[in-house]
């Protein structure tokens, strides 16, 4: 197959028109050639044009050997061919690029056309690629009140700081949107309240933050497993840092429980004095165990010491269960292998004076135990059913009793639980 066709040229600074040119397909290969040429000079003499065109070719601009028009394909001398798979691939689609794009979404219409809308009101544009581009868009927003206007991380803004003491009275100050303390104080919030890691990944969440902060770039939920993991290591190099400065000593508290899953817990609560005076107190573990017994408790309590390097430790508060002497004891052993167990350990035993108490109280109500049954079967039949809780206030009403308190059960072991059962009752 063959095609013909025919581009001007160009030798130094003459111009040759009306120059043919043959395109032809041999052996699964494209080559192109020059054919007779119909020479129109634009002036000169051609022996000089020839001069020049044949400096050219020694410099590398070598034009392809003239060929017969129409001719064989095998008489084509000299012709520079083209394979099909050098052939330039087919141009990248460009993504857009203007800003416009981020308050528009495309769609097809039901006769196939490319529209666009907007996100906040729905008015639609043509968005064909070719013959239309953003101006329509950009013209849009612009006179749309109710786009969230793009603010640069650098702008600084107006903020009204309301004062500390809760009264309307506040500061006017600057602010400037910055994204790692927006996601630390996002990390902070999410321990604080005990929410999902999840959380940030809602839809609310999202439509939330996009309305009151459209520049904030949400992060995900490995990366605010991250930030959450940082900022611990960040407060326990700072709680580290009191405890070197704590004066004089470190006091211990322990709690231990298990859950209604029959799970075991221990709870270790560390109470000291800063150096500014002011008395604190922070959980240093808080894990499950494999059982109540002394020698597992005291291993948790030397580990949880080591782990945190406290060794200045005036007294364990523990309740007043048996075991626990063994505890205090073995961790008393471990203080003096320290060297830092003052007198000996002759202080470092402290029982839980609300456990004391507890017992104490639990021991007289036994004397009366009867009648608190009988108020505690009763109040346990109540809560029962919505039913009964229902038809207990429409008693109460007609009795003209009011209360704003509903009726709780006791605790075995809080005894001012049992005075609240007995108040309400």
């Amino acid at each position: 197959m063959t095609i013909a066709f025919t581009i001007g040229y160009r030798v130094g600074e003459r111009k040759i028109a009306g120059v043919d040119f043959c395109l032809h397909v041999r052996e699964g290969k494209l080559a192109f050639a020059k054919s007779s040429p119909d020479w129109s000079l634009g002036g000169g003499d051609v022996s000089e044009i020839l001069k020049e065109n044949n400096e050219m070719e020694e410099n590398g601009s070598r034009v392809s050997e003239v060929c017969e028009g129409g001719g064989s394909n095998d008489s084509i001398p000299n012709t520079e061919c083209l394979s099909l798979d050098e052939a330039p691939k087919k141009r990248k689609v460009m993504q857009p690029r203007s800003d416009a794009w981020n308050h528009f979404e495309k769609y097809d219409d039901p006769s196939g056309a490319k529209r666009e809308k907007c996100k906040y009101c729905e008015k639609t544009y043509a968005a064909a690629t070719k013959g239309n581009g953003t101006t329509s868009m950009n013209n849009h927003l612009t006179k749309y009140p109710k786009m969230p206007r793009k603010i640069e991380n650098n702008q600084t803004q107006l903020s009204f700081l309301l004062a500390s003491n809760g009264t309307n009275e506040g500061v006017l100050t600057t602010w400037k949107f910055d994204q790692a303390l927006s996601r630390r104080a996002l990390a902070q919030m999410i321990i604080l309240f005990e929410l999902s890691f999840s959380f940030v990944g809602k839809e609310g969440f999202k439509k939330f933050i996009g309305v009151t902060i459209p520049q904030f770039q949400i992060p995900s939920r490995r990366t605010l497993t991250r930030d959450c993991y940082e900022l611990y290591c960040e407060q326990r190099q700072s709680l580290k840092k009191s405890f070197n400065e704590a004066r004089p000593k470190i006091c211990l508290t322990t709690n231990t429980w298990t859950s209604i899953q029959r799970i075991n817990y221990m709870c270790l609560t560390a109470h000291f004095i800063e150096s500014d005076w002011k008395f604190h107190k922070r959980i240093i573990i808080f894990c499950p165990i494999s059982s109540h017994k002394d020698d597992d408790m005291a291993a948790v309590i030397t580990n949880c010491l080591l782990d945190w390097g406290l060794e200045n430790i005036f007294t364990i508060t523990v309740d007043n269960a048996s075991s626990n002497d063994v505890t205090v004891r073995e961790v008393s052993k471990q203080l003096t292998t320290w060297g830092t167990n003052i007198m000996n350990g002759k202080h470092l035993h402290v029982r839980c004076m609300a456990h004391i108490l507890n017992l104490i109280v639990q021991g007289g109500l036994k004397e009366i135990g009867v009648s608190i049954e009988r108020v505690r079967q009763a109040v346990r039949y109540i809560r029962l059913s919505p039913a009964r809780i229902r038809k207990f206030k429409e008693c109460c009403e007609s009795q003209k009793l009011t209360s704003k308190r509903t009726l709780c059960l006791d605790v075995s072991t809080r005894w001012n639980s049992t005075y609240m059962m007995l108040d309400t009752a």
